[in-house]
């Protein structure tokens, strides 16, 4: 081999492939089932607590605007316009973009995956985004370039369909088990589901049926029963005391008949609402979500609801809406030719939750501006905010003066003469634009 192809050969990207792919998954695709079944989409349809989950979460991240910026960097700058902008504002003519959003957070919550299908106009730049159900969408991995494309299967039938990697916009939750293969949180979370879905079946049960073999009844000792008796007698209870409605009735027998109690557990020992709850933490816990927002109020408070909201947005919300943004850049972007987005993120300055948490974080950088280790222009670069021509100096304030004593009462001089001399002594040091001084304090 030659300097030249050498040196080609080092330039050359490597990709890491920890295993040797599969030839059938080379040809089929990989099959995720394991992680991602089919079944878990029903669970937003019959469970009650996955529906309010999965809903909160796609709600709340659906309605935050996307922004674009030319660089992840202090001294970025937002970018308004340009096909990529369009493109997240006008997603198909079908759908919006918040619809598309929430439909997104959906399937991810349910199988851990999404996928948007890119539709190209006849210059080939990406016109239209178009979501696709995550189960009929395969990837394909590749033992050379990580991924060879994706197979889709359509729902009603028909031939497979073929997709490049510059196709498809692939989410993805992490999953240290298997790569190509999504982790849902319904994963960890539907033990919690199936158990509160039980129990609230149970106990429609106990309203449905009035008794739930609460014990036997048989005849007293030297009688029997043949079998038209025995169905007399359920018919009997059946029609006088099955039912919410046919509680507590005394029962009028033509025979004699033992009742023997079962010792069945009622829904006060089997504690009902404390298994709800117990149910409703569990499955909080794998979506990330505060569990008084879901109505356990057992810890919550006028005082400290506001806290459990800001801690959604916190430690779920604004991390998985970075994860997202980051998969935009990665895969959406470099569909566009000589594209100059280089960052992309969602703007949480409307999130009244994360107010609070702003307004601390201006205190602090209000008073490093004030004290001069922060200027105006560097604070707006930082935001993605254009300079202002007065920023890049530090505006001291000019009517201090030392205090000699605890005691010593001193009033810093105030007029325009005592603050101009004190401007010209420290302006070789500070860079202190000269002004008027207008009596309070102030320039």
């Amino acid at each position: 081999m030659g300097l030249l192809e050498r040196i080609d050969e080092r330039r050359r990207p490597q990709a890491f492939v920890g295993a040797t792919v599969d030839e059938w998954e080379r040809t089929r695709g990989h099959d995720d089932s394991r992680f991602s079944p089919e079944t878990y989409g029903d669970y937003i349809a019959t469970s009650n607590l996955v529906y309010s989950l999965a809903h909160l979460r796609a709600r709340l991240q659906a309605k935050l605007p996307i922004r674009l910026y030319d660089e992840d960097t202090p001294n970025k700058r937002e970018i308004t316009g340009g096909v990529e902008w369009d493109l997240l504002r006008y997603v198909n003519p079908f759908w919006t973009p918040y619809r598309l959003k929430m439909q997104t957070s959906l399937c991810r919550d349910l199988w851990g995956a999404a996928f948007w299908v890119v539709e190209r106009d006849d210059r080939k730049v990406p016109r239209e985004l178009w979501w696709v159900k995550p189960t009929q969408m395969r990837p394909v991995p590749h033992p050379d370039k990580y991924l060879a494309g994706f197979i889709y299967t359509p729902a009603g039938g028909g031939p497979e369909i073929a997709f490049r990697t510059d196709e498809v916009v692939w989410f993805r939750n992490p999953n240290p088990l298997d790569e190509y293969s999504a982790l849902s949180p319904l994963a960890a979370a539907r033990l919690a589901a199936d158990t509160q879905q039980a129990m609230m079946k149970a106990n429609k049960g106990i309203f449905d049926n009035g008794y739930n073999l609460g014990g036997t009844i048989t005849p007293p000792e030297g009688v029997t029963y043949d079998e038209d008796a025995a169905k007399r007698l359920e018919a009997l209870l059946d029609q006088r005391h099955r039912g919410a409605d046919k509680q507590h009735r005394w029962a009028v027998l033509r025979f004699a008949a033992q009742f023997q109690p079962m010792g069945a557990v009622s829904p006060k020992d089997a504690e009902w609402v404390n298994g709800l709850n117990i149910t409703v933490r569990e499955a909080c816990n794998a979506y990330g979500v505060p569990a008084p927002l879901m109505n356990d109020l057992q810890y919550a408070t006028l005082a400290n609801a506001t806290v459990y909201d800001r801690l959604l947005w916190e430690n779920t919300l604004v991390p998985e809406g970075t994860f997202f943004a980051e998969e935009l850049r990665e895969q959406l972007i470099p569909m566009f030719r000589r594209s100059k987005v280089g960052h992309i993120a969602h703007d949480y300055s409307k999130v009244a939750a994360l107010q609070e948490a702003w307004n601390a974080e201006w205190e602090r950088e209000r008073g490093q501006i004030e004290a001069g280790a922060l200027t105006v222009n560097e604070w707006r670069a930082s935001r993605g905010l254009a300079p202002v021509p007065w920023g890049d100096r530090w505006w001291a304030q000019v009517n201090r003066a030392p205090i000699g004593s605890a005691t010593d009462t001193t009033v810093p001089a105030k007029d325009a003469s005592a603050a101009q001399a004190l401007a010209d002594l420290i302006r070789p040091h500070l860079e202190l634009p000269v002004a008027a001084h207008n009596g309070n304090g102030r320039h």
